[in-house]
């Protein structure tokens, strides 16, 4: 799998360590995952801005060096951290610093970085430099699997300027009601409604099912399958028609909780 990194140091020697580091990363972590990094960088703030701008990351990894203009109040790397934690809600930051003590600043501007590493001032912290950097690369990938399967298992929708989270497990169909753009959701707790379209959110929910142009269900809330009546049955009782188009769906549906 492809990962995106960014780096941003006003060093180029740095950025070109790093990368180095990660080149070799990606032999070391494959022993676990197939991975392969895809690396972009900038010297300074304007250009790092300019270009995430123009390439935004989605579980992007990003090396950021925190003294970027010598000035830590102004256009450092703490500021460029919370341009990407906007822009990049599953951003994994690594803060690449000389001095080991800025995490309470980090703390304070809630920026949540997954790890700081101080850079090597000479040629035997190089090896311990390395290490850090690909034990570090490690932990950013496991989170954003961890965060992938997370968003795959939950379902989200707008109520009002709410966003619920639910379980897709709780989740037993969504249907259409006579309201145009109103849904139906049908959890094993209850029913609630909300605006959107069955075709959106079959497309954004691969766990999902859409049977026909009113339904979208949770196959493994199914109770039975009536091929000859194109009818289902869930776990709570409700039924809801397929379409004759879901047909061959249905029917690999309907093999699979026979066996």
């Amino acid at each position: 799998m492809k990962y995106s990194v960014f780096i941003c140091d006003d060093d180029q020697s740095q950025i070109n360590i790093i990368s180095k580091f990660l080149g070799k990363a990606e032999g070391i972590i494959s022993d676990n995952y197939d991975i392969v990094f895809d690396i972009a960088s900038a010297n300074n703030f304007g250009n790092a801005k300019k270009y995430l701008e123009s390439n935004p990351y989605d579980g992007g990894i990003y090396f950021l060096d925190i003294e970027l203009e010598k000035e830590i109040g102004k256009n450092n790397g703490f500021d460029l951290a919370e341009l990407i934690k906007k822009q990049d809600k599953k951003a994994q930051i690594i803060f690449i610093t000389t001095h080991a003590d800025l995490s309470l600043i980090s703390f304070e501007r809630r920026l949540g970085p997954i790890d700081y590493i101080v850079k090597p001032k000479n040629e035997n912290e190089y090896i311990q430099f390395q290490r850090r950097v690909v034990k570090t690369v490690e932990i950013a990938i496991s989170n954003l699997k961890n965060s992938d399967f997370v968003q795959k298992m939950t379902f989200h929708y707008k109520v009002g300027r709410q966003i619920r989270n639910v379980n897709i497990d709780d989740i037993i169909y969504i249907a259409t009601t006579d309201t145009p753009h109103k849904l139906e959701i049908v959890k094993m707790n209850g029913r609630g409604q909300f605006f959107g379209s069955i075709s959106k959110y079959a497309k954004e929910n691969s766990s999902l099912v859409k049977i026909s142009q009113s339904c979208l269900v949770n196959p493994n809330n199914i109770e039975l399958i009536d091929l000859k009546k194109y009818k289902v049955t869930f776990v709570n009782g409700d039924t809801a028609d397929f379409s004759l188009s879901e047909y061959g769906k249905m029917k690999k549906l309907f093999d699979k909780i026979k066996n």
